[in-house]
């Protein structure tokens, strides 16, 4: 299914949240205002994903202008990446024909750089959705789970991780910040070597897809 909204507008207010009942709203809650009201001028669906283009938003400082990448969850439409690259498409879980779909009619990405990370979430899916309900960043690309742990990676406005562990039957946050964590802050927290690779830890002693 394509769906394209045109010229909505949507007076931007009040903190952002990390999901929505609609792809337009999880990804107006991304972005902040950069005019007195923020135009969605299209969105387009294809499957789970959609890729929605907003006009007069900022990000990161600066003005937006490219399509923000959303995901369908149990819980709603969480925004994901901003697809100013074409490798922030190729490495989620989407077909090329879908891709194409999602980026009919909007602005070219550039493609000047390599996908080295793989953006997949990882882990059982109702945990991975359970993790990713709890994340607070405007964009979360990737939540990966495993056993009693899960890391989730946002950014937007800066970057940064939060670490979880599973205890009393609900998942509870153990840090979060900015930057990236390594083995140091792997062994600070307790988390067993086998989640190392899991989480993709930059200097973590195993291959890291």
């Amino acid at each position: 299914m394509l769906l394209i909204a045109a010229g909505i507008a949507i007076a931007l207010t009040g903190p952002h949240h990390s999901y929505a009942p609609t792809p337009q709203k999880a990804a107006l809650g991304a972005v902040y205002p950069h005019s007195a009201v923020t135009s969605v001028l299209r969105t387009n669906v294809a499957g789970r994903y959609a890729t929605v283009l907003i006009r007069g938003a900022m990000q990161e400082a600066a003005p937006i202008n490219a399509p923000i990448l959303v995901e369908h969850f149990s819980f709603g439409w969480q925004p994901l990446e901003v697809v100013n690259f074409a490798c922030r498409l190729r490495t989620h879980d989407i077909s090329p024909h879908d891709q194409q779909r999602l980026m009919r009619g909007m602005p070219p990405p550039q493609d000047d750089r390599a996908c080295t990370a793989d953006t997949r979430d990882a882990g059982p899916v109702q945990q991975v959705e359970a993790v990713r309900r709890l994340m607070q960043g405007p964009l979360t690309p990737t939540v990966s789970v495993a056993g009693g742990y899960a890391l989730g990676e946002w950014y937007g406005a800066g970057g940064g991780y939060a670490l979880f562990r599973f205890r009393a039957g609900s998942w509870q946050q153990i840090t979060g910040g900015g930057g990236a964590l390594g083995v140091s802050d792997m062994r600070r927290y307790h988390i067993p070597q086998s989640a190392w690779c899991t989480f993709r830890i930059f200097n973590a002693p195993c291959k890291v897809r």
